[in-house]
């Protein structure tokens, strides 16, 4: 159902949005002082980059000519939704930033519809969010099943979903058909697209509508060709010439070009050169599978667990390289693209050795956690990440992975500090093949053997255990004893408060 009375439609927005603004004002901030971009929205949030929504937003409407006005209190309550949908307490990497990310580090200004396709793309990220703000279930009506007044699980289309001209354009974009379960990838996408739809349809017409659902549907990742080797963008040509058959060559071209480039702005930060970028945003995204992270008591174990399962993402980013970035009729060229999949590949590698050295932090602390006698499971974790050890001297004032971790990563966040005094510690100590050598020690051991405490150097084990002292007061004796407790049966070592 599209909303046919202009001014209702701005007074039902504009009187939710005031409701969500002034019930959801305050931020999250620890006693380490990184404020966490995405936990709430807080006033100075809104002063900086609804502006800035505004004015994409004033661009893109003035190019693309609309036949009614887009006037200042359109602009106004259209600014606040997109604001709030991007804000929710799950949000670190899909927030508003990442919108800025993308105009940033891509040339999308003089293209309106890119523009507006990097407002609405990630308007909805059910996957993190877990449920719909007000404004987004009235626009959701008619497309998901509802049941005593929210959305059915699993999503669900239903089925005169496609009864309307507009929604069955963007079913059929997206391969979806009404009365259908709703996939696990492309659901995210898909229904930023139909509220990215049904909020401009006043202003834009069916040709502008299409695009833009076609570049939103761009940003569905990491998929490989099809068994008749056709590319995520060669299969959505095909859809695109079904939905607009009496659309000329060109425009469908160009569709799919724009569609292309969308894409590959989503992901622009894989292939930055600015690696402090690339790092910023794979750490923010972490919280995002792991939400547990975000509490400040989140458990040493969370840790643990995200970490060593970060190294089967990271494989899982390499193996898909060639899926990263989308091209549609050499655009962008073979040498472009080529260019492209190397850096990705240069600061995945990057980003592993890194966070090869937090593993190794990680299993440590969780070993001497354990022997103690100390639950990994309750034991909050983020004190321990601010551990801080003796200063160690970088290895050569070339080392990547060292500056990473001492002065540290660009962004702080307030479940990960920039700087980890003890992953520096040990690298310094062991050296990446030493490291390396460690982590195959942990994944391999039974947690709790404690053959990873054994196999380090005892000075190592005693320094890091020293300095535990200032959080396990209540253990300062036994850390001083550490490395006798290694030479006794681990299971007396468990027991020992």
């Amino acid at each position: 159902m599209l909303r046919k009375n202009h001014r209702l439609f701005q007074l039902f927005f504009l009187t939710i949005i005031i409701a969500i603004t002034m019930s959801r004002s305050a931020s999250y901030e620890d006693d380490g002082g990184c404020e966490t971009p995405g936990f709430g929205p807080t006033a100075s949030m809104s002063a900086h980059f609804v502006p800035k929504i505004k004015d994409m937003l004033r661009k893109s409407m003035t190019a693309l000519y609309p036949s009614t006005p887009f006037e200042e209190e359109d602009e106004n309550t259209m600014a606040a939704f997109i604001f709030e949908s991007m804000y929710t307490p799950g949000r670190v990497y899909h927030s508003m930033q990442h919108v800025f990310n993308i105009t940033d580090n891509c040339e999308i200004e003089q293209d309106p519809i890119l523009l507006l396709s990097t407002l609405f793309h990630d308007v909805v990220y059910y996957t993190v969010d877990k449920s719909f703000q007000q404004p987004q279930l009235k626009l959701l009506e008619g497309i998901l099943e509802f049941e005593n007044g929210v959305t059915k699980e699993p999503l669900s289309l239903t089925e005169n979903a496609q009864d309307d001209p507009l929604m069955d354009m963007v079913l059929r974009l997206f391969d979806l058909k009404a009365g259908m379960e709703l996939p696990g990838l492309g659901s995210n996408e898909f229904l930023s697209a139909i509220i990215g739809i049904r909020v401009l349809s006043q202003w834009l017409s069916f040709p502008q509508l299409t695009q833009l659902a076609a570049t939103i549907e761009g940003t569905i990742p990491f998929r490989p060709a099809s068994s008749d080797g056709k590319t995520a963008m060669d299969r959505l040509y095909d859809r695109l010439v079904m939905v607009a058959p009496e659309q000329p060559e060109d425009w469908l071209e160009e569709t799919i070009h724009l569609t292309a480039s969308m894409a590959n702005c989503d992901l622009c930060s894989f292939d930055s050169t600015n690696f402090d970028f690339f790092l910023d945003s794979n750490w923010s995204l972490v919280p995002e599978f792991r939400p547990a992270l975000l509490k400040e008591d989140c458990p040493l174990r969370e840790y643990f667990d995200e970490f060593l399962a970060m190294e089967g993402r990271t494989k899982f980013l390499i193996s898909a390289i060639p899926n990263i970035f989308q091209v549609f009729r050499n655009v962008p060229s073979e040498s472009e693209l080529s260019e492209k999949r190397i850096k990705t590949r240069a600061n995945l590698n990057l980003a592993n050795d890194y966070a090869q050295v937090r593993r190794l932090q990680l299993m440590v602390l969780m070993e001497l956690v354990m022997i103690l006698g100390e639950d990994p499971d309750t034991i909050p974790g983020r004190p321990f990440l601010r551990l801080e050890l003796p200063p160690s001297q970088s290895p050569t004032e070339t080392d990547e992975v060292f500056k990473l971790l001492d002065p540290g990563r660009n962004d702080c966040f307030p479940w990960d500090p920039a700087k980890s005094s003890l992953g520096a510690f040990l690298y310094d100590k062991l050296g990446k093949e030493g490291i390396d050598k460690a982590v195959e020690v942990g994944k391999n051991d039974k947690l709790g053997s404690y053959n990873l405490l054994r196999q380090l150097p005892d000075d190592v084990v005693l320094s890091i255990a020293t300095s535990l002292g200032s959080i396990m007061p209540n253990h300062s004796e036994d850390l001083l004893q550490i490395t006798d407790k290694l030479e006794i049966d681990p299971g007396t070592c468990a027991s020992t408060n």
